[in-house]
């Protein structure tokens, strides 16, 4: 059996390239996941045969400085893969990607007679009509479609012609999954969006990938961070009325991160000076304010449709900080997950501003004990290997 990769992440030798040529930043949750999921393969024996990437960047001319991007060979993570090569003009993009990737898994298939199970990330259209075009020339290939957001919730854009690029191509995308022979999905609510039936499925909410933790830092006292994009439906706004709520002068709020809210925040700097925006940081330097933090809080409510078919990733990256997580009740979480955060049952502000103080107010050791508890369950049960290693005994038992 040969195992293909079709991916949409910023491959590291490709990264300071793109930074210099894209104004907007690749999006970072799904370039996260998909840099995890293939590291947990470093350490198997059994490991991807080949890579097709397209990085999911911003187009030309408004968010991209070129309108071209060059074919470019790599290896990562001992795996051989290639970034193809596409147009990357604004709508144009869509059928360059979908070409550029149909040619060279084509080249690949032909004259191969073993299974050929191609995992696709994400129901991005030009990728998953690709692999479905090629699905349809070779009987021995597979599709595995690793599904971590619905097509209708991809973004929160809310112009016109974006709506009716979303509406039109939500429709084609849900056609295509007839052709997906296993799914591997963020929530199971997800199976019947795509009508998954009788086909195997998988679920995978998420994979941590253990990064460099040499650094000794001191606590902050009630200190509550937020992580994230800033936009409404991710709970900034949300986040910033339970903050008002808290009369303690000797909280501070913490955010880091873009969006359409940003003028939000910045505004809400300006009339409490306990909050501080940071902006746009490394993921580095984010990892160490998890460190320093108090709480981290995520303001994501539960009582929006889309949360059932959602798991934050911030919700494995805050807890293997060790510092306590608090959180809405939220559908798409795993049960397993909320013995290890501080779960807010009612979605009003005043509830999160109750709970944060309380929990920014408990002892540093009580504070300390929790979080290290939810770090252990990260770290035993969801880093890469693990997680890939369960993949890979789907895949076995799928097409055995």
């Amino acid at each position: 059996m040969k195992l293909l990769y079709v991916g949409s992440f910023c491959e590291p030798s490709q990264e300071e390239i793109i930074q210099k040529r894209t104004k907007g930043h690749i999006t970072l949750s799904g370039n996260t996941f998909q840099r995890a999921f293939l590291s947990g393969f470093y350490n198997l024996e059994e490991k991807i045969d080949y890579i097709f990437n397209v990085p999911d960047i911003g187009s030309f001319p408004l968010r991209c400085s070129t309108p071209f991007f060059e074919k470019k060979y790599f290896e990562y993570e001992l795996m051989p893969g290639v970034n193809c090569a596409f147009f990357n003009l604004t709508f144009f993009k869509i059928f360059s990607i979908e070409k550029v990737l149909f040619s060279e898994l084509q080249a690949y298939c032909e004259g191969t007679s073993e299974v050929i199970v191609i995992v696709v990330y994400s129901l991005k259209y030009p990728y998953l009509k690709a692999v479905c075009d090629v699905k349809k020339l070779y009987s021995n290939v597979k599709i595995v479609n690793v599904v971590l957001d619905l097509p209708e919730y991809f973004g929160s854009n809310k112009s016109f012609l974006y709506r009716l690029h979303t509406s039109i191509f939500t429709s084609k995308i849900y056609r295509l999954t007839e052709f997906v022979d296993s799914f591997v999905l963020l929530t199971p609510f997800m199976m019947d969006k795509l009508r998954v039936g009788n086909r195997p499925w998988m679920l995978l909410e998420g994979i941590y990938k253990p990064i460099n933790e040499q650094w000794k830092l001191d606590k902050m006292r009630k200190t509550i961070l937020y992580t994230g994009k800033l936009d409404s439906r991710y709970g900034i706004n949300h986040l910033l009325e339970a903050f008002f709520k808290l009369p303690d002068t000797d909280f501070k709020l913490w955010i880091c991160g873009i969006g359409e809210e940003e003028k939000t925040v910045r505004q809400a700097m300006q009339k409490d000076d306990r909050i501080k925006y940071f902006g746009q940081l490394s993921q580095e330097d984010v990892f160490k304010m998890q460190r320093q933090a108090t709480l981290l809080v995520n303001p994501r409510r539960g009582d929006e449709e889309y949360t059932k078919y959602s798991f934050p990733s911030k919700t494995m990256e805050y807890m293997a900080s060790g510092t306590p997580t608090v959180m809405y009740d939220l559908p798409g979480v795993p049960e397993e997950y909320k013995q290890y955060a501080v779960i807010v049952k009612d979605n009003s502000p005043e509830a999160l501003s109750r709970v944060l103080k309380v929990w920014g107010s408990k002892d540093e050791s009580e504070l300390r004990s929790f979080g290290m508890k939810a770090r252990d369950f990260i770290v035993k049960n969801k880093i890469a290997e693990i997680q890939v290693g369960r993949f890979l005994s789907f895949v076995k038992k799928s097409f055995k």
